[in-house]
């Protein structure tokens, strides 16, 4: 087995005097790093701690940094731990430490890690990205809005602002979400499936009292899903959700036999086009639908709505045969 890298630096150290050309030492590591060279970054910073007796946390920092970048997460990882024992107050230790915990999938000895480097030095960009995605991956959404909030503050790049709307719709935050979401798309356009999700968002009462004008924008957002790709089913029946929620059954009609035509299996867009039909007292249209979507329903939820669909086509003067086992 192929001994740790620090074992090795330890070994090579132990042969060169302490004080010998630390500072020549500090300017040749510092040269190495820059230049990627980090086998002799390695090296020489670790002479450079080494010959300090251990009192340098920049030294410390630059060890573990290319031990990291060399491939060797356990020597890099242990000396971190060494370096914070004597350093507690360092930060960029605490934030290095973070990186090399989650990207060895410690996601919860991270975000510690992380939370301390944001509370020693509250602008630290890498910190508060990764305590705002760990924070997401754990499910910690409300908890990842703080740290993701200052980071668009500091450095609204999409990415932040992606995950910034994603932890503030995990948390019921809508306004937030969709703020943000309107920051993202003006900055990047969005991508169709971020513009799909985004356009669930109007729907959503509690969204649409604060920002008046919020089903429109996302009607516009499935829009360009549409223009981009419109066979898209999906935003197809949202347009039509959205239509029938604003008394426009004619549009809602167009978007709902759009979305049966582009995919004859999507029974929402049966149902939804059916009770548009019920609505217009147009019953036999209605009934039809019904027959085909009685064929592709699946799920307790959607039979209701079908059994549902069906009673009131009854009401209006059209009893529809009942399928054998119904």
């Amino acid at each position: 087995m192929r001994a740790p890298t620090l074992l090795l630096l330890l070994a090579a150290a132990c042969s060169t005097p302490r004080g010998a050309g630390v500072e020549a030492n500090t300017r040749l590591a510092e040269a190495a790093s820059r230049q990627g060279d980090w086998a002799a970054a390695a090296d020489l910073w670790h002479r450079v701690y080494m010959a300090g007796e251990f009192q340098s946390p920049r030294a410390c920092l630059g060890t573990s940094r290319a031990l990291w970048e060399l491939g060797d997460p356990d020597s890099a990882e242990a000396l971190l731990r060494d370096g914070l024992r004597r350093f507690p107050e360092d930060a960029a230790l605490y934030e290095l430490h973070g990186v090399v915990l989650e990207e060895t999938g410690y996601r919860r000895a991270a975000e510690g890690a992380y939370a301390r480097a944001v509370e020693l030095q509250s602008g630290l960009i890498v910190s508060l990205e990764g305590l705002g995605r760990v924070r997401l991956q754990l499910g910690l959404e409300s908890a990842a809005i703080a740290p993701l909030r200052r980071l668009v503050e500091l450095e609204a790049e999409p990415e932040a602002l992606r995950m910034l709307a994603r932890a503030a719709r995990g948390a019921g935050e809508l306004v937030l979400a969709y703020d943000t979401l309107l920051h993202l798309f003006d900055d990047t356009g969005g991508t169709v499936e971020e513009l799909m999700l985004a356009g669930t968002l109007g729907l959503e009462s509690g969204l649409h009292r604060v920002r008046r004008a919020s089903p429109i924008v996302c009607e516009a957002w499935l829009g360009r899903v549409l223009e981009i790709d419109p066979q898209r089913t999906d935003a197809h029946v949202l347009l039509g959700t959205y239509r029938m929620r604003a008394g426009d059954d004619a549009g809602a009609a167009l978007h709902l036999r759009r979305a049966c035509e582009t995919d004859p299996a999507c029974a929402v867009a049966f149902l939804d086009l059916a009770e548009v039909h019920l609505r217009l007292g147009e019953t036999e249209s209605a009934r039809a639908l019904l027959e085909h979507a009685d064929a592709i329903v699946d799920g307790d939820a959607a039979r209701t709505r079908l059994s549902t669909l069906r009673s009131r086509v009854e009401e209006q003067g059209l009893s529809l045969p009942q399928d054998a086992g119904s």
